[in-house]
């Protein structure tokens, strides 16, 4: 694996040297995070192997390359360049996202490699662009966790990990065959199979007070499909799928026109702009959450056990509120 990271740096060391004639040494250790001397050093088993690359010093001074051999240079156009850099501006501006370094470094590269008559394209709408989210947990103090994850999916071993469930209210102890690293609604979730339960489970990453890599090796099981096990889900929740149906007036029922809630959704349109919601979904905690948020603005209409639910929920919030009056 290290033979081929310095491989893989050295053909890119190459494409930067070819595409950017006059770099230097020190802009070339920032883009690939390594110190001056292993930049030279890799430059000289490069002529060793041989590349020509010439290099000249002062203000202007630097490396090229000219030779024989063609390497297609990296290139980004301005706008794949503006795509990557505000979808990557997302995340960099949350606390704690787990690969802070790795994508700096790797937006570094791509600053490097940008069409030459795109640029100013990219420098002019880049810092006007922006997308937001809801915010993220910081996930620092599991920086050490996360890596550990990725290598055990990477490695397919089983991982043993001590787990604050949030219904049962204990810590116990899983052995998990992990398959997946989801983030969702502001939370990363690790997916795997579950020994004690048999079954594939979801955990929370943060949830997670310590994890050991075990040498006990794991297939995925081959039916395993992400997206079909979530097909169902409201955002993340599993159970028994339930027809929900869910009647919306206006002025909210033009908000749930005009997106897509749910894969299986279907809107009904009734008189005066009202309409009625239907899906499919897995267990219905997720969905009473959101059917609440919408205030007087939505009724939900079946399951009726759902129903009763929401006004036993609204109930008890009335309740509280005449009693701190």
């Amino acid at each position: 694996m290290d033979d081929l990271k310095h491989t893989e740096r050295l053909l890119n060391l190459v494409y930067m040297i070819q595409n950017s004639p006059g770099i230097q040494a020190r802009e070339l250790a920032k883009i690939f995070g390594r110190t001056t001397r292993t930049i030279q050093r890799d430059i000289c088993n490069l002529r060793k192997a041989g590349f020509s690359i010439t290099s000249s010093t002062g203000a202007a001074g630097g490396f090229a390359s000219r030779g024989s051999y063609y390497l297609k240079p990296l290139v980004f156009t301005g706008a794949e360049a503006l795509a990557v850099f505000v979808a990557s501006r997302v995340l960099l501006e949350q606390n704690g996202f787990p690969y802070t370094n790795d994508l700096k470094s790797a937006l570094g590269k791509i600053s490097q490699v940008i069409c030459e008559k795109d640029e100013q394209f990219f420098q002019s709408l880049e810092p006007k662009t922006s997308v937001v989210i809801k915010q993220m947990k910081d996930y620092y103090p599991w920086e050490k966790i996360f890596s550990q994850i990725n290598q055990a999916i990477l490695d397919q071993v089983t991982v043993e990990i001590n787990y604050d469930s949030y219904s049962s209210h204990t810590v116990s102890v899983r052995r998990v065959n992990p398959y997946h690293m989801l983030f969702r609604e502001g939370c990363w979730y690790l997916i795997g199979f579950c020994q004690l339960r048999k079954e594939i489970r979801i955990f929370r990453i943060d949830r997670i007070r310590n994890l050991d890599i075990l040498n006990t090796k794991f297939q995925i099981a081959s039916e395993f499909c992400l997206e079909d096990f979530f097909k169902n889900s409201w955002y993340l929740g599993k159970g028994n799928p339930i027809i929900v149906k869910v009647r919306f007036n206006p002025p909210v029922s033009r908000l749930i026109r005009e997106n897509i809630w749910h894969p299986t959704q279907k809107i009904e349109e009734l008189e005066g702009d009202s309409l009625i919601l239907t899906v499919c979904v897995e267990g219905t905690w997720e969905i009473k959450k959101w059917i609440l948020s919408w205030g007087a603005g939505a009724v939900c209409l079946e399951p009726e056990e759902l129903r009763e639910e929401i006004r036993r929920e609204v109930q008890e919030l009335l309740a509280k509120y005449y009693d701190n009056a």
